[in-house]
């Protein structure tokens, strides 16, 4: 196994990983974030539309994206974290293949 395909097996693995921990623990993450400090005295509709606001870079008026993107932002997490982990185990699957179908060339 070459150099090349151990690190191609290791930024795969992360990868996957970090994609993973964004699908399932994203919004968890990004919540604890934000409730965080002098927002922790928001409750209810105010709380939720103050998040979704946040996540979107802040509100309309002050030039960010809204409540809207950030609707958009959480919503494409799960996808997205999927589809980082999708990349990663297959940047790592490749590898070890062809890892093993050299040394079995070399023998």
């Amino acid at each position: 196994m070459t150099k090349k395909d151990k690190a191609i097996i290791g930024a795969g693995s992360a990868t996957s990983v970090a994609g993973t921990a964004v699908a399932l623990g994203g919004k968890s993450a990004l919540w604890a974030i934000y409730s965080a400090g002098p927002r922790a005295a928001l409750t209810g509709a105010a709380e939720l539309n103050g998040f979704l606001a946040w996540c979107g870079f802040g509100s309309l008026a002050s030039g960010g994206g809204g409540m809207a993107l950030g609707g958009a932002i959480l919503s494409a997490l799960g996808p997205v974290g999927l589809g980082l982990a999708s990349v990663g185990a297959i940047a790592v699957g490749r590898s070890i293949y062809k890892a093993r179908k050299n040394r079995k060339s070399n023998q």
